[in-house]
């Protein structure tokens, strides 16, 4: 039953998104717009007060994205969220300093898009969300692609999702012995990628590792939805995960 709830939000959430003089709006992802992360609360309906959250990663990587993302773990105080990613890749090298960051802090990481209701992530002074319990509210749905750069953050998730309709493409390749591709190399068995069963497999029409390939080479440990990680459901266990947060009356102050 769980799942079939589920199911029927996201299909209605989805309805919303593409039906005509609807008030949700999600502007497209500009190529060149720098990643930024922003925490996001969910706005499924029922799971008040205590609710998930999770960190929007969204934009191409860029040499500030590190510190960024080491600002954003600073606001948590300790605790863990998963993070809902979605990149046409960016540097190289600044991919795996967030990589490092993300195993520290021990979390995950999914392949995904999330759908901002109210405050979208770019606006400023935005008082949609007032009283809400957070700055930013929305839904994180398994649609979008993680291409490139990408997909060195996306292996160093202690979890790594992506399915749906998400796509992990053009992952970076081993060459050779110059020195960034010993650093690469390094990267993937520090993250426990193995890197040669990801080389050897089997590509599609486009040159790409399919699902179960990505399974079998460790780079996805999961092919299920990001539902996994933010779906209200994850918060009636005992204990609830870290990412579920009770909304009190001292969030209004």
């Amino acid at each position: 039953m769980r799942r079939v709830l589920a199911s029927l939000w996201r299909a209605a959430l989805l309805m919303c998104l593409t039906t005509p003089g609807l008030s949700i709006e999600q502007p497209a992802m500009a190529s060149e717009q720098q990643m930024r992360f922003v925490v996001v609360r969910s706005n499924q309906s029922a799971c008040e007060p205590t609710c998930p959250e999770w960190i929007s990663a969204e934009g191409v990587i860029g040499a500030k994205t590190p510190a960024l993302l080491k600002a954003t773990l600073k606001t948590l105080g300790g605790r863990n969220l998963p993070l809902v990613l979605a990149s046409p890749g960016g540097d190289t090298a600044a991919a795996m300093a967030v990589g490092r960051l993300i195993r520290k802090n021990k979390l995950s990481v999914a392949v995904g898009t999330t759908i901002f209701i109210g405050c979208q992530r770019d606006q400023e002074n935005c008082t949609a969300n007032d009283g809400k319990g957070a700055d930013f509210i929305g839904a994180a749905i398994s649609q979008g692609a993680c291409t490139e750069a990408c997909a060195l953050v996306l292996a160093s998730g202690v979890r790594r999702l992506a399915g749906g309709e998400t796509t992990v493409a053009n992952i970076p390749t081993v060459t050779g012995n110059g020195t960034g591709s010993k650093k690469l190399a390094a990267y993937y068995d520090e993250m426990g990628v193995r890197y040669q069963k990801l080389a050897e497999g089997q590509r599609d029409v486009d040159g790409n590792p399919g699902p179960w390939q990505l399974f079998k080479a460790l780079l996805v440990t999961n092919t299920l939805a990001v539902d996994q990680l933010v779906d209200a459901q994850i918060c009636k266990g005992t204990p609830a995960p870290d990412n579920c947060r009770v909304f009190t009356t001292m969030d209004l102050e």
